[in-house]
């Protein structure tokens, strides 16, 4: 199964997500995550430095590298296509490429054979490298901070969900919204209640506690079920990662 961990807004855990269910999913089945956000943050909060002469996801989606080439494999035991800022220059250099909308998705064949799940951590935009990942994958996994402001952007990705169902991936499916940063506040309680409201026929998932372990996990290039023994805040990681795997 291919999940794209999508949110035009930044800061709202889509790295961390992907570390955390990412490393759940490592438990027991083998699991690649796909770093494609120039900004490299989930690259580096797995633990891994590129090297000068490292290949890359630029490499990959310009291809000029086989993806087999550039997988590395993390002390947690998730494999990892890591990125750095050269994948900027490679969504411009693939924009006048045929087909390039599905370009992730034809990479990603050639070694989806080799994994039971695939995670993409997509960049905080709606610009082609987000539209690659939701064209490769099965379903978008969308987080959510418990903020206000945070709700405003969440019609245009749903509209680009379904712009990418008619057009490219009918078969995209929207797995859930996963609410994050949430706190004993009137402000999460209200977020939560419009999530609920608005998101008729779209799983809410319980939300994921705000906590300094996440960043000190990412920190210390580890999953938070690594890091810190606090079953709040896995559960809500653990209750999607036994949703993907059928586990109970």
């Amino acid at each position: 199964m291919i999940i794209a961990i999508a949110n035009q807004k930044g800061g709202v855990a889509k790295t961390t997500s992907t570390i955390c269910l990412g490393g759940l999913l490592a438990q027991t089945t083998s699991c690649l995550v796909v770093d494609l956000d120039p900004q490299g943050n989930l690259t580096v909060g797995l633990g891994v430095d590129i090297a000068d002469d490292q290949k890359s996801v630029y490499e990959v989606i310009t291809e000029q590298v086989e993806v087999k080439e550039v997988v590395v494999k993390t002390k947690s035991g998730l494999h990892l296509l890591p990125s750095d800022i050269s994948l900027a220059k490679g969504e411009t250099e693939i924009l006048t490429k045929v087909g390039n909308f599905l370009i992730l998705k034809e990479r990603l064949e050639e070694v989806s054979h080799q994994y039971d799940h695939i995670l993409i951590d997509c960049p905080p935009s709606l610009g082609l490298l987000t539209v690659n990942a939701l064209s490769a994958a099965d379903a978008v996994l969308i987080p959510v901070q418990c903020q206000f402001f945070a709700l405003k952007g969440l019609a245009a990705l749903l509209e680009t969900i379904q712009s990418i169902q008619k057009r490219l991936n009918p078969n995209l499916q929207i797995l859930g919204v996963l609410p994050t940063m949430a706190e004993k506040t009137l402000m999460t309680r209200d977020v939560l209640a419009s999530l609920n409201k608005r998101l008729t026929g779209i799983t809410i998932f319980d939300p994921v506690p705000k906590s300094v372990k996440f960043a000190e996990s990412n920190l210390a290039g580890e999953p938070i079920h690594l890091y810190a023994d606090d079953p709040k805040l896995i559960a809500p990681y653990q209750a999607i990662s036994q949703l993907i795997t059928g586990e109970k």
